[in-house]
């Protein structure tokens, strides 16, 4: 197994019903490819973590970078795995609101909770997957 989690900015922003439509084709063409993963989306801001073959995981990611909702697309981790951390879902998601932010930055002293999702991973890379299973932790 293999995980990739990545950022992007989606130059536009996406709408309620645009990041809907985005969703069901994601969720449809990762159960597909065996792809599972998490979506993060926070103002603009794209935080995704996929998982799955390295090489059905690389490929999406790859459609992913030439996809123009996506810019300034950045890799923040990949590596192999032991087991998938969302293997229940082939694309949770979750849209971050300021209670969320405040939620899952509780107990970071001295964490700028004004940081943006992107800005508090590029502080730690380990944070940011701890941002993730958390999430799934509390996802309903």
């Amino acid at each position: 197994m293999f995980e990739l989690l990545y950022t992007s900015i989606a130059p536009q922003g996406l709408s309620e019903q645009e990041l809907l439509e985005l969703l069901t084709k994601a969720r449809i063409k990762n159960k597909q490819l065996g792809i599972s993963g998490m979506m993060i989306y926070h103002q603009r801001e794209v935080m995704q973590i996929l998982e799955g073959e390295k090489s059905a995981v690389q490929a999406l990611f790859d459609t992913i970078v030439e996809d123009p909702r996506h810019t300034r697309v950045s890799v923040f981790y990949e590596g192999a795995i032991n087991e998938r951390a969302f293997k229940d879902w082939s694309m949770a998601f979750k849209s971050l609101d300021q209670a969320a932010i405040n939620k899952i930055t509780n107990g970071y002293e001295g964490l700028d909770k004004t940081l943006s999702p992107i800005n508090m991973l590029k502080e730690s890379n380990n944070r940011g997957k701890k941002v993730f299973i958390s999430l799934c932790d509390n996802f309903t």
